[in-house]
């Protein structure tokens, strides 16, 4: 994924935008441009590696931007696709454990009883975790160990 950031330009009649491909004569509808967050009135972009964008307005200039840590902090709390992803993690986990039953399976592993299940536990959240990671991942192009605190 390469990540671009323009601004939005609005005159007396047109608001201008990015131009998308045209997705219906595309082999592979999933390869979409994603817009990720605004921050400061840029608009943030994820594009496929091998996604060619057609001619853009003149109005429009694409930047292309070097993902630092305060700025994918940044994104991570702007963009609703991020939010998303972390509501469905959480969501994941509490389809399995509830609120309470995860703080008795932490009391119990504080006290050293039913480490089983708190292994047990640890596993699963662990792996839905991993799992919002990637999709990160997917979105931003950052490594996967870079990400570690997403979520």
């Amino acid at each position: 994924m390469r990540i671009y950031k323009y601004k939005k330009i609005t005159d007396k009649y047109t608001t201008y935008t990015i131009v998308e491909p045209d997705y219906n004569i595309m082999d592979n509808e999933s390869k979409r441009v994603v817009e990720l967050c605004t921050i400061n009135g840029d608009t943030y972009i994820s594009v496929p590696d091998d996604l060619t964008l057609p001619e853009q307005p003149k109005q429009i200039t694409l930047e292309p931007v070097i993902i630092t840590s305060e700025l994918k902090e940044q994104i991570e709390k702007a963009s609703p696709h991020m939010q998303l992803i972390k509501k469905r993690i959480k969501n994941k986990i509490a389809e399995k454990y509830s609120i309470e039953d995860e703080l008795k399976i932490i009391r119990n592993k504080i006290n050293g009883t039913d480490v089983d299940k708190y292994t047990e536990y640890n596993s699963y959240v662990e792996s839905c975790i991993a799992d919002g990671k990637i999709k990160v991942d997917i979105l931003v192009k950052k490594p996967i160990k870079e990400i570690k605190e997403v979520i």
